[in-house]
């Protein structure tokens, strides 16, 4: 049975993608939801310019999908322009989690049938109990309270954890959490999006957590050790225990360092042997769905991006 899938903050890095991909799927009908025009949007990568914006819409509409106009925050647009989805995908960036709740009433309102919030990182249940307060273990516990929330409401669920995003830590000297030897789920955010229509089309997917490597399930040191082969060279490497990364997470200044890249660092490690932050989901439910191959992700994707954080925090 076909399902409608709406897709909020569509025009992100994974929402573009989940966009696309739903799009060749033959069991999903798909909508978008946008912004009405002259209303601010969080990014965490930086928003694209609004001709860029208008031209995927139109892209997307020349190939079947429906775009929907509403204010995200005010329930008597958000509660029409919901009617007759199934599922509703929300793709927020990393600092607009809460913008979910209006979200999670109007869906229940319109009759939704599921809600798939914007979860694609660490497994939120688990690190949200980790011992270092930082900006993302508060953001493990506010995502936590959501799903109660989605629950609450009366809905359905599929939270989708996605490990690390590879292209956010190769900098170099790259900080390698412990000895670099345990294996994580890489999923680059394109491939994120691109899981996501796959892993609802599972059975399995109903009221579940689906934590996936969308891109790859390698240790650390497996994943530079391509990288080092295809640049021809050694990379830079730090080797961190807890306690350095917590030191070095409480030494810097506020901000996208500290609290991105260095809470989501010292939140692996300070994950305890025997309750992995990562998981291969895909890898066992989804075998036919490939991510994008490492020896094109590292020249298109993951070098690009190095510069652009190089230059972002010098």
């Amino acid at each position: 049975m076909t399902k409608t899938v709406t897709v909020f903050a569509a025009s992100g890095t994974a929402g573009q993608a989940c966009v696309n991909e739903l799009l060749e799927h033959p069991d999903f009908k798909v909508r978008v939801l946008k912004r009405k025009p002259g209303q601010a949007d969080k990014s965490t990568a930086g928003a694209r310019e609004q001709d860029q914006k208008q031209k995927m819409w139109e892209d997307w509409q020349a190939r079947g999908a429906e775009i929907r106009e509403s204010d995200p925050t005010y329930h008597a647009e958000l509660i029409p322009a919901l009617e007759g989805t199934d599922y509703l995908v929300s793709c927020t960036p990393y600092f607009a989690a809460e913008s979910q709740y209006p979200l999670i009433w109007a869906a229940a309102e319109a009759g939704v049938e599921r809600f798939v919030p914007s979860e694609f990182g660490y497994i939120y249940e688990w690190e949200q109990f980790w011992p270092s307060p930082h900006a993302h273990r508060a953001m493990a516990r506010q995502k936590a309270f959501i799903r109660r929330v989605i629950q609450l409401a009366g809905l359905d669920y599929t939270i989708i954890p996605a490990g690390l995003w590879p292209e956010y830590y190769m900098v170099e000297p790259v900080l390698v959490p412990g000895d670099g030897e345990r294996k994580v789920s890489w999923s680059t955010g394109t491939d994120v999006g691109r899981t996501i229509p796959h892993v609802l089309a599972h059975p399995l997917s109903r009221n579940a957590v689906c934590p996936v490597a969308a891109t790859a399930y390698m240790s650390w040191n497996e994943l530079l050790e391509v990288r080092e082969r295809l640049l021809g060279r050694k990379v830079e490497r730090q080797y961190l225990d807890a306690d350095q990364w917590r030191e070095m997470h409480d030494n810097a200044e506020p901000g996208f360092f500290r609290d991105v890249l260095l809470a989501i660092g010292l939140a692996g490690a300070e994950c305890p042997e025997g309750m992995p932050l990562w998981a291969n989901w895909n890898g066992m439910h989804l075998p036919e769905f490939q991510g994008t191959p490492l020896e094109t992700l590292f020249p298109e994707v993951i070098e690009p991006t190095v510069e652009q954080l190089k230059a972002m925090l010098q």
